[in-house]
């Protein structure tokens, strides 16, 4: 693996970390909203799981197709 490829790693690695932090902070709002009455940002909330989600399995890809160069 040459050094750039070591970086965009490394990037990708720390932008993994970010991901799943911000993914843990919406489930922790989740779960408080859901002992609220407020079903806007319960839903509002659970979009941004889902888009979380999706976004940390594209960022395991990426990390998955750079280490196999």
């Amino acid at each position: 693996m040459n050094f750039i490829s070591k970086k965009v790693l490394d990037f990708q690695k720390k932008k993994l970390e970010s991901a799943e932090e911000t993914l843990r902070k919406y489930i922790k709002e989740v779960e408080k909203l859901e002992n609220e009455d407020k079903p806007k940002e319960l839903e509002n909330s659970r979009k941004m799981i889902k888009i979380w989600t999706d976004n940390i399995d594209k960022i395991k890809k990426e990390i998955k197709k750079i280490e196999s160069r």
